[in-house]
C-alpha cells in the first residue's frame, strides 16, 4: 500500500497568516525581533551560497495551484523579487511590511505554506 500526500489549502492553519491570530500570544519581544530580522535570498536556486543564516528561496514561475489571498499577495511578491533580478535580498520583516501585517510571525506562516504547497522552496524559519 503506498501513501500520497496531498496539500490543500483546508490542511493549512490559513487562520496564523494573520495578524490577529496572534493577539492573545504572549511571545517574547526578541523572538519577533529575529524572525523579522531572517534574511532571505532569492536567486531561482535553493542551493546553499556564501551568506550563512538566511534561506535561499526559489519560486516556482509556473505555480498553478491554488493559494489562500495572503498567500496570493506574498507569492506576487516573491516572484516579482525573483524576476527582477539575479539576486535579491530581503526579510520577513520586510516582507510583512510590503502586505500591511505588523506581526512577522503571520508572514512566516505565508512563507511555510507557500513551501507546503510547492509554490516555493528553500526556505526554513530556523
Amino acid at each position: 500500500m503506498t501513501y500520497t500526500r496531498h496539500n490543500h489549502q483546508e490542511n493549512l492553519d490559513v487562520l496564523y497568516e494573520h495578524d490577529d491570530a496572534y493577539g492573545d500570544l504572549e511571545i517574547d519581544q526578541a523572538v519577533l525581533d529575529d524572525i523579522a530580522r531572517t534574511k532571505l535570498i532569492l536567486c531561482g536556486d535553493t542551493k546553499t551560497g556564501e551568506f550563512e543564516d538566511c534561506s535561499y528561496i526559489s519560486v516556482d514561475a509556473d505555480y498553478i495551484g491554488q493559494l489562500s489571498p495572503g498567500q496570493q499577495r506574498l507569492y506576487e511578491i516573491l516572484l516579482t523579487l525573483q524576476e527582477g533580478s539575479i539576486y535579491a535580498v530581503t526579510t520577513i520583516g520586510k516582507l510583512a511590511q510590503m502586505m500591511g501585517l505588523e506581526h512577522p510571525m503571520a508572514c512566516g506562516k505565508r512563507l511555510e505554506n507557500l513551501q507546503s504547497l510547492g509554490a516555493i522552496a528553500g526556505f526554513s524559519l530556523e
